[in-house]
């Protein structure tokens, strides 16, 4: 049985419960309070925590137990003395650590310390390197569906594999698929199913789910994170959409319930290898259902039962009515009814590349910060929830479906709600200044009033606000993150986070709302697709965007004197789709030193990274100091206050290269530029070449 899911606008780490507290804490709730046991009696309370918090270990995830016991490895990070020329140079050095995934184990005999410890599998802690995704897709669809969801959710998602009938070249990755012999339905493409999860199977089998959906799915990538980590990925789970065969067609041969494949299904990765074992006698025995509908057979002939999972929609959010009461099980189309109240929308099906946008639109507020990094609110957990009142002063009910409509209905306050939506066509979810006195951000979602094609929509008031071009009727809803002074509940005023605080009409163009809720922590936006090694398809010096070692990653060259004849190659690579790049910057912290960038021209330059099927060229690094304006302490020839200096400057050559190698010991800050995502820094700890560019210049 899955743990409890997160409570409705709770914090994206899931809450502790009394199983997760220490054998102490738990001993002291039996015991009440009291503290004038006996000794026995106190030995006993303290046998019986252990006991208890080690059978409750072994039933949550006994490798966690495991890990918790063992101490934590250290994180190497670049040194802040300069490290010196000698040492550079002198072999054998040690390589630096190879980047491993987190899922697999450390070698026998590592160089150096393992840079982070393997995340849990369940809980919180879930992360998207623990799912893989599969899409199914086609060649005429890839510029339209599969391009949307590059622009909007993909590019959270760190590894994807598309299927097709046709290998396309302008797709990567992709994998051709064919049908099995006797397949009755070649055109449909109901067959691919059982190929593409075999292939992800194999491809990767240290990932704890696998997710299935179609090009034109939305995927709301933190509740789908969140529902995943209230299950135990150890155990056999199908999770999606209850639904089933229709009538006039697969109902009157297979009599099951199975998980949408356009909403989405996961699959854990020991009911994926079970699967895997059945699936080549499945794909040529079941030839005539929807793919979907062969999967849930597959699976329930393991005797595994799909789990049912509200947040799953066969449609788009229109095609729903929704309130706090719908999104019971059986669901999909038995019922029309959807609701947020009790678990966030997790995916929606049968979109338009438009719809696709506007969902993503609707959820991310980004915001450069002034160092440069990007960050990002994720609205996800809020999205399609119902905030509601009345105004006295409107004599109207007032409904805010987040995101996406303000509904108004007239009567009285006690009269029921008859829901019409005035304001239906969301324009932009943006982040307003800090206030002032409580440094608190604050947000604007506006939702504009669908106009009429001949006669508009009346508005014709000035408006200030240049996001709302041209002039159009619209609600303007004002997110707080303080609870409000008085919120609207039944009709009373209550001082209340997570409520409609107010609603006014601003002019004859604006419906004002407040709303107070408890607002999302931004978060470092990070090209997760994008890594960079020393070798091709290496992540030994960025991973997942980011710096390895959790930052500065400091690079020990194995060789000696980095020069433009050797310099260091850094070996690009993007996991799907691409990313924008911006020209790279380097620096040497030594006074007449300099950094030399070349090779790749996307990454020096600027330009697109694009996933392709042959490798990236590497960008380099090289570097070169000025033996006139180098000063003299960093080319001491002994160690002083314990810092590694430079050795002594050699003889220059005619050509202006330090005869017999001579060289600096520099640090190197190397800055990728990435367009849409926090740049992320590396240290290198290098012996720079002596040069004298003077009397270079002068011949």
């Amino acid at each position: 049985k899955p743990r409890s899911g997160r409570p409705a606008g709770g914090d994206m780490r899931w809450r502790s419960s009394r199983a997760d507290k220490p054998p102490s804490e738990l001993a002291a709730a039996r015991n009440g309070g009291h503290r004038s046991l006996s000794l026995s009696s106190r030995l006993l309370h303290t046998l019986a925590g252990a006991f208890l918090a080690y059978c409750v270990c072994i039933v949550r995830d006994s490798r966690a137990c495991a890990s918790s016991a063992a101490p934590s490895l250290s994180t190497t990070t670049a040194a802040a003395a300069r490290p010196s020329a000698a040492e550079l140079a002198s072999p054998p050095l040690r390589p630096f650590a190879a980047f491993r995934t987190a899922s697999s184990p450390p070698p026998e005999q590592a160089d150096t310390a393992w840079c982070s410890s393997s995340p849990p599998t369940t809980g919180s802690e879930l992360s998207v390197k623990d799912v893989a995704f599969g899409i199914l897709t086609a060649k005429n669809l890839v510029q339209s569906r599969v391009h949307a969801q590059q622009l909007s959710w993909l590019p959270q998602a760190r590894d994807v594999v598309f299927y097709s009938e046709a290998d396309l070249e302008a797709l990567q990755p992709t994998v051709a698929l064919e049908p099995p012999p006797k397949e009755e339905l070649v055109g449909g493409g109901a067959w691919k199913n059982f190929p593409a999860l075999m292939d992800l199977h194999k491809r990767f089998p240290r990932h704890a789910w696998i997710f299935f959906c179609d090009d034109d799915t939305y995927v709301y990538m933190g509740n789908l994170l969140a529902m995943l980590g209230s299950y135990h990925a150890e155990r056999d789970w199908y999770i999606g959409l209850y639904w089933t065969p229709r009538i006039d067609m697969e109902w009157k041969e297979v009599h099951i319930a199975y998980a949408s494949g356009g909403a989405g299904y996961a699959l854990s990765r020991p009911m994926l290898a079970r699967l895997s074992e059945t699936m080549p006698q499945c794909h040529t025995r079941y030839t005539r259902w929807a793919g979907d509908i062969r999967v849930g057979k597959c699976v329930n002939d393991l005797g595994v039962r799909v789990r049912a999972e509200a947040g799953f929609h066969h449609e788009a959010h229109d095609k729903y009515e929704w309130d706090n009461t719908g999104g019971g099980h059986p669901y999909g189309h038995l019922s029309h009814k959807a609701s947020a109240h009790k678990r966030p929308p997790i995916t929606f099906h049968h979109l338009q590349p438009t719809q696709l946008e506007l969902y993503y639109r609707m959820q991310f507020v980004r915001h450069r910060r002034p160092d440069g990094a990007v960050e990002a609110y994720d609205f996800g957990e809020f999205m399609l929830r119902e905030f509601s009142g009345y105004s006295p002063q409107l004599r109207q009910h007032v409904r805010l479906l987040f995101g996406f409509s303000v509904e108004l209905s007239g009567g009285g306050p006690r009269d029921a709600p008859n829901w019409r939506k005035d304001f239906s066509d969301p324009l932009y979810l943006r982040r307003l200044s800090a206030d002032e006195s409580s440094g608190e951000a604050s947000f604007s979602l506006v939702v504009a009033k669908v106009p009429n094609v001949f006669d508009g929509d009346g508005c014709d008031v000035p408006l200030a606000d240049t996001h709302r071009a041209p002039a159009r009727q619209a609600a303007d809803v004002r997110l707080q993150c303080t609870p409000c002074a008085s919120a609207m509940v039944g009709g009373h005023l209550q001082p209340l986070l997570g409520q409609l605080c107010d609603v006014q009409r601003r002019d004859s163009c604006t419906l004002e709302l407040v709303v107070s809720l408890p607002c999302p922590e931004p978060q470092l936006v990070k090209a997760v697709v994008f890594d960079l090694g020393t070798a091709p398809g290496a992540a030994d010096v960025v991973s997942m965007g980011s710096a390895a070692c959790d930052g500065r990653s400091a690079v020990r060259l194995r060789r000696g004197v980095l020069s433009q004849d050797s310099p260091l190659a850094l070996h690009p690579s993007v996991s799907h789709g691409s990313v924008d790049t911006l020209p790279a910057t380097a620096t040497a912290d030594v006074p007449g030193c300099r950094a030399l960038l070349g090779g790749s021209v996307e990454l020096s330059s600027g330009g697109r990274l694009a996933r392709g099927r042959s490798n990236l060229p590497p960008l380099t690094l090289a570097c070169d100091c000025d033996a006139a304006l180098v000063p003299p302490s960093a080319r001491a020839a002994a160690p002083q206050g314990g810092s590694l200096a430079a050795a002594a400057a050699p003889p220059l050559r005619a050509d202006g290269v330090a005869g017999g190698g001579g060289a600096v010991g520099v640090n190197l800050t190397l800055t990728l530029g990435l367009a849409d995502f926090t740049s992320p820094t590396i240290a290198v700890a290098a012996a720079c070449p002596l040069v004298h560019r003077a009397a270079a210049r002068l011949r």
